[in-house]
């Protein structure tokens, strides 16, 4: 549970600025212009656009819409399936959990076998406001970046906690600026929006990755 806020907390930060965290940098408003997002926004994401670009048919995918920090704002719109196999890669999980137990009570010392995706999600977290400007949108994210990289203060339970985000290079033509995060999200800045999205499809972080690139081309087609 206390993972899943830190998600929610720290994506919000990165789509967009504060909300109920504080951090070094600022709020992130400069030159923004008058909000526009809504939980409608995500019909553009629920509208084919996942069925199309994941392989999967329309009838298996479930929709959320969610604003998980009321006062910033931000809305999530995400998806999810079960993978072909889920039955199957859950039992050899459990069975690897067995196994891992008993290696541990006999002084065995490994790492505890990774979960599988037996359930694919997607999310994209969409910020509520627009800027004046592609340049200032840009700068935003680059703000959000650099403060998120040098470690925010989380507030969870009523307990602080400081927490660094790590980030890959900037990426070539995506959006008009974009970087990956240590936790496979993508933020992006593009036509003077804010925007994130996270893919977590598969077992192999590359090729999720890609999937994330792909998506946000589609999300700037249509938003």
């Amino acid at each position: 549970m206390r993972a899943f806020a830190y998600y929610l907390l720290l994506s919000s930060l990165a789509a967009g600025g504060p909300a109920d965290a504080s951090f070094a940098g600022g709020d992130n408003t400069a030159g923004v212009a008058s909000g526009a997002v809504t939980e409608d926004s995500c019909a553009v994401f629920e509208n084919g656009m996942v069925p199309e670009l994941f392989g999967i048919d329309a009838a298996l995918v479930s929709y959320r819409r969610s604003v998980p920090v009321k006062r910033a704002g931000h809305v999530v719109c995400s998806a999810s399936w079960d993978n072909p196999g889920k039955a199957e890669m859950e039992a050899a999980y459990a069975q690897k959990l067995q196994e891992w137990s008993r290696n541990m009570a006999t002084g065995k010392k490994e790492p505890m076998p990774k979960s599988p995706s037996a359930v694919a999600q997607v999310s994209v977290t969409l910020m509520a406001t627009r800027f004046d400007s592609d340049a200032a949108a840009v700068a935003s994210l680059e703000e959000a970046v650099a403060s998120l990289s040098k470690g925010v203060t989380v507030n969870v339970a009523g307990k602080d906690h400081e927490k660094k985000t790590e980030f890959g290079e900037w990426l070539d033509n995506v959006g008009d600026k974009a970087i990956f995060s240590d936790g496979g999200e993508l933020l992006v800045a593009s036509g003077g929006k804010r925007f994130s999205v996270t893919v977590s499809v598969s077992d192999d972080v590359a090729a999720d990755r890609e999937l994330a690139v792909e998506l946000v081309g589609r999300l700037e087609e249509s938003m």
